[in-house]
């Protein structure tokens, strides 16, 4: 999109749907290209994945780094479910690589029941191949497509080869909103001002989604600003809040604001939930993550109002979305607390039922109630989602997938450089050998069962391997990406909620409102959960 098309709403006060004119450059609109960090390594330096490591040889199997370099154990921190569930909603909000298709659908990369493929493949097909000694998997084949690489005005691919973001990098509430005008306009209900329900307080419906729905119940598929609403309850709770949060604002700004247009009230309540997604991620979730990192960058409200750096860009990093952002994946408990019940994930993906009957038990088992934590940030991932990620019901065993082993196979689908090119440009001492426990935390000797050198450790096995800096979450290098994506995503966004630009900032009366507003969702959305007749308080940290 040309800057003279954003003439008409450069002085608007409320954010186009799909990130446009936000940015001088207009960078951070949806379904353009990402940013680096650094250049791709693409194995032919145009857009081959990587699949070689120093002096060429292959990089060891996705597969076997997860089987042998990250356990499926258990390892819970002091931190709720929340903490996990924020991360996943935030994400949500900011990345999405959308992946080839065919014109009917999804690219099938293996043969049937998991067996290699025979005959023609797409070109996009990357499958991850799997060891001959898996015994948790059926089969030897698991699915696995290319990203969509980005195209130039006449429909060429980039060289080198880039990824495109499908939303909006700003954390601006397009998980509820949608990034597109088409999506943006099947979310309302036509009355100008509130979003779509189903059953008065419930997500619409999305009849094109595909979902597991109980045979001879009223089960329903979810329709939400982002497509990967129905991946588990838990982010279905969320959407659902946020829902509920955006049309009872808008109630109440029509009752005091009678004058206004529908379109005001709407886009007025729009623009207080975004400030209310980036008030509670940089005050209350990043300095749980990054600790004083998140100060000494600049990245909460204690240093005052934001000035825009025109010179900052926004975009999102593809090392942050392919690996760093991904440590989160490590936060994700086993079972999902549901009243009395602890349900294992394997029985909860792709399933809406939960959020239909039990919304207040998932809301309050994620915020602590029943006492089930959120993971460590480590190099361990439980076995739901190693072992038994999106597993059919009722299907034989070994049909599901291994997150780890789709973050290691995206990361070199994207061409992303090693774990130490990021210790360099993050400022950190080369790693040595594999003996560096001090760099790769105290099971650098597993790395070295698997890697034929410290210089070919992919960047998310890297990552999650670092000791956390103190009063932090996340070791060295993940806190330099992530405070750099952060930083950008602030000093980058002209609507940053607490903006010093008069024309689209809230006053300093609204502002203070806002600030208190979002501990009040916290305290009753996070920290405090009425179950029955009484309030439960339950403490985040």
């Amino acid at each position: 999109m040309s800057l003279q098309l954003c003439t008409d709403v450069a002085l608007s006060k409320y954010r186009t749907v799909d990130g446009s004119c936000n940015h001088p450059k207009n960078w951070g609109t949806s379904f353009t290209p990402v940013a680096r960090i650094l250049p791709p390594a693409y194995d032919d330096n145009v857009g081959s994945p990587r699949t070689r490591g120093k002096d060429g040889y292959p990089l060891p199997n996705p597969r076997t780094i997860s089987s042998y370099v990250h356990p499926s154990t258990s390892d819970p921190a002091a931190r709720t479910i929340m903490v996990m569930q924020w991360g996943q909603w935030l994400d949500h909000d900011i990345t999405e690589f959308p992946v080839v298709t065919n014109a009917n659908g999804p690219v099938k990369c293996c043969g049937p029941n998991g067996t290699l493929p025979t005959g023609e493949t797409n070109p996009n097909c990357f499958p991850i191949l799997l060891p001959c000694h898996e015994v948790n998997f059926a089969g030897s084949c698991m699915e696995f497509i290319r990203s969509v690489g980005a195209t130039d005005r006449d429909g060429c691919l980039l060289n080198p080869r880039e990824q495109v973001n499908s939303l909006t990098s700003f954390v601006d509430g397009s998980q509820i909103y949608g990034s597109t005008e088409e999506l943006a306009t099947r979310l309302r209900d036509g009355t100008g001002i509130l979003l779509k329900t189903k059953k008065g307080f419930f997500l619409p419906e999305d009849e094109s989604a595909s979902c597991i729905l109980r045979p001879g119940t009223n089960d329903y598929c979810f329709l939400s600003g982002d497509h990967r609403v129905n991946v588990q309850p838990g982010l279905g709770a969320m959407h659902t809040i946020w829902l509920r949060a955006h049309n009872s604002l808008a109630k109440e700004l029509r009752s005091v604001r009678p004058a206004d247009s529908n379109e005001e009230i709407f886009q007025l309540t729009r623009k207080i939930i975004g400030a209310l997604q980036q008030v509670i991620t940089y005050n209350e979730w990043l300095p749980i993550i990054l600790g004083t990192e998140a100060s000494k960058l600049k990245l909460t409200s204690k240093t005052g109002r934001t000035t825009l750096i025109p010179e900052v860009d926004p975009r999102i990093l593809n090392e942050f979305a392919t690996a760093a952002m991904r440590f989160g994946h490590s936060l994700i408990p086993e079972v999902l607390p549901i009243g009395s019940r602890k349900v294992l994930l394997r029985k909860l993906f792709n399933r809406p039922a939960e959020v239909l009957e039990n919304l207040d038990d998932l809301i309050a088992g994620i915020a602590g109630v029943s006492r089930v934590m959120s993971e460590s940030v480590d190099r361990n991932f439980v076995e739901e989602i190693t072992n038994h990620l999106f597993e059919p019901p009722a299907a034989p065993k070994g049909r599901g997938l291994d997150l780890v082993s789709l973050n290691l196979q995206r990361g070199r689908d994207h061409g992303i450089p090693p774990y130490r090119d990021y210790r360099k440009v993050c400022g950190l001492r080369p790693i040595v050998d594999f003996d560096d426990t001090e760099a790769l935390g105290p099971y650098a000797a597993q790395l070295a069962r698997v890697y034929k050198s410290v210089d070919d450790i992919d960047l998310f096995t890297g990552l999650v391997h670092e000791r956390p800096l103190r009063g932090a979450m996340v070791g060295p290098t993940l806190s330099c990406i992530l405070g750099t994506q952060f930083y950008n995503l602030k000093y980058g966004d002209r609507f940053f909620f607490d903006t010093d630009d008069s024309a689209i900032a809230f006053s300093d009366g609204k502002y203070l409102v806002l600030l208190i507003v979002s501990l009040y969702i916290i305290k009753i959305y996070v920290l405090s959960i009425r179950t029955s007749s009484r309030t439960v308080d339950i403490e985040i940290d």
